[in-house]
C-alpha cells in the first residue's frame, strides 16, 4: 500500500459520531514511550535510531492493534506524501523536515498509529470522533500494553515513564480535543477562557496541534503537565474543561442568535452561497467559510451538508491533498481553483443525497 492510497478513504474519527461531535469534532490521546538503554532520538546516532526502528516496526507489525495495518519507512517517503500524513494528523511537523529513521504504523480505520523516533522513541496515537477521550485512550493503551510486552520502557518509580521533554514525564500521556468554538470568538468572550484554561494548566494551539495558527474557529484543547497526575485524572479534568466549554459555547450561540439573528443569518447563508459556487478560495478563507456553515447547521438555520461531510472537507482541502487528488503538483493559484472545485462538488453531491433521502 502507498500513502496516496489514504486518499480514498476518509479516517473514521471524521464521521461526526460521539458525544457533542457538533462542536467537539475529535478527541486524540497520545503516549510517550522511550526504549530503556537506547539515548533519546535527538542524541542518538544514526546506527542507534536505525536499530530502534527495526526492533519497535517489528513489534508493532506483529501487534494485533495494528491487524491490517500499514508501515511507512518515512526515509522512502516524498515530501508531498509526508505532508499528506501530516494533514490527515497521522504525523506531527517533525516528520516533514526530517525524516531519516523515523517510520509509522497506522491501523486501517485510521483511529490507532504510532510514529517511531520522534521527540520520543515513540508515540502512540488514539483518535475518536466527538468527545470520546475514553475510546482514544482504549486505542492507545491497548498498543502501550502490547507492546510493553516486547519492549522495555525506560520507566523510573520515581518520575515514571523517562521522555526527552520533561512535559511529558511521568504518565507519557498527553490528551486532546479539537473543538469549534465560533459563538465564542463572535461574542469576543473567548479570549478570556482561553487565559482562564493556560491558569489551569491546559495548552490551547491551532487545527494541526503545536506551532500551528488557529483558523476557522478550531482551537485544540490539551493538558499541559503528565507528571504526579494519574491518566484517569488527566483525562476527566480535560473531559471536564470541554464539557465546560461546550456549554459555554452554547449559551454563546443562544446570545448571538437573539440579539443578532438577521447578521447571523446573512453570515451562515453568505458562506454557504460561497462554498456552492466559488471559483477560488485559499486554504484560510474555505476553513472560515465552513466554519459558519458549521455553525448554521449546528444551530438548525440550515439542514445540510451533514457534518461528516464538512470534516472531511477541513482535510480534503490541504495543500497535499488536493494534489493527491489531482495527482500533480500545483501552485497555490491552481491549488484554490481545485479547492473551489472540491468544495463545489462535494457540497453538490451532498444536496443530492439528501434530497434521495427526503
Amino acid at each position: 500500500m502507498q500513502v496516496r492510497d489514504f486518499i480514498d478513504r476518509p479516517a473514521k474519527w471524521l464521521d461526526g459520531s460521539g458525544e457533542e461531535s457538533e462542536i467537539v469534532l475529535s478527541s486524540r490521546i497520545r503516549l510517550a514511550r522511550n526504549l530503556k538503554t537506547r539515548r533519546f532520538t535527538h542524541t542518538a546516532p544514526p546506527e542507534e535510531l536505525t536499530t530502534i526502528l527495526s526492533h519497535t516496526r517489528s513489534a508493532a507489525v506483529g501487534s494485533s492493534s495494528f491487524t491490517g495495518g500499514e508501515f511507512f519507512d518515512m526515509g522512502g517517503v516524498s515530501t508531498l506524501d509526508r505532508q499528506f500524513l501530516a494533514e490527515r494528523h497521522l504525523v506531527s511537523r517533525e516528520f516533514l523536515f526530517n525524516s531519516a529513521n523515523r517510520g509509522l504504523v497506522v491501523n486501517p480505520t485510521e483511529e490507532l498509529c504510532l510514529m517511531i523516533n520522534e521527540e520520543d522513541h515513540l508515540r502512540m496515537q488514539g483518535f475518536a470522533s466527538g468527545l470520546e477521550l475514553a475510546r482514544a485512550y482504549d486505542l492507545a493503551n491497548g498498543l502501550d500494553t502490547e507492546l510493553s510486552g516486547q519492549i522495555e520502557f525506560a520507566y523510573n518509580d520515581k518520575f515514571g515513564y523517562l521522555t526527552a521533554c520533561p512535559t511529558n514525564l511521568g504518565t507519557g500521556l498527553r490528551a486532546s480535543a479539537l473543538i469549534h468554538l465560533p459563538g465564542l470568538v463572535h461574542t469576543k468572550e473567548i479570549q478570556k477562557l482561553l487565559d482562564s484554561l493556560r491558569q489551569l494548566h491546559h495548552s490551547i494551539r491551532g487545527l494541526y496541534g503545536e506551532g500551528t495558527d488557529v483558523m476557522g474557529n478550531f482551537f485544540q484543547l490539551s493538558n499541559s503537565a503528565a507528571l504526579g497526575t494519574p491518566e484517569n485524572v488527566i483525562i476527566n479534568n480535560l473531559r471536564e474543561m470541554v464539557v465546560r466549554l461546550v456549554k459555554f459555547e452554547r449559551r454563546a450561540r443562544e446570545v448571538l442568535f437573539r440579539k443578532a439573528r438577521s447578521l447571523l443569518d446573512d453570515k451562515v447563508w453568505r458562506a454557504h452561497g460561497l462554498l456552492l459556487y466559488a471559483r477560488s478560495v485559499s486554504t484560510k478563507e474555505a476553513l472560515s467559510l465552513i466554519s459558519a456553515v458549521r455553525l448554521g447547521v449546528g444551530m438548525g438555520m440550515i439542514a445540510e451538508p451533514p457534518i461528516s461531510t464538512l470534516n472531511e472537507l477541513l482535510i480534503y482541502i490541504q495543500p497535499a491533498h488536493l494534489q493527491m487528488l489531482e495527482g500533480r503538483s500545483m501552485e497555490p493559484q491552481e491549488r484554490d481553483e481545485a479547492r473551489a472545485a472540491l468544495i463545489r462538488k462535494t457540497l453538490s453531491a451532498s444536496n443530492d443525497d439528501q434530497e434521495d433521502d427526503s
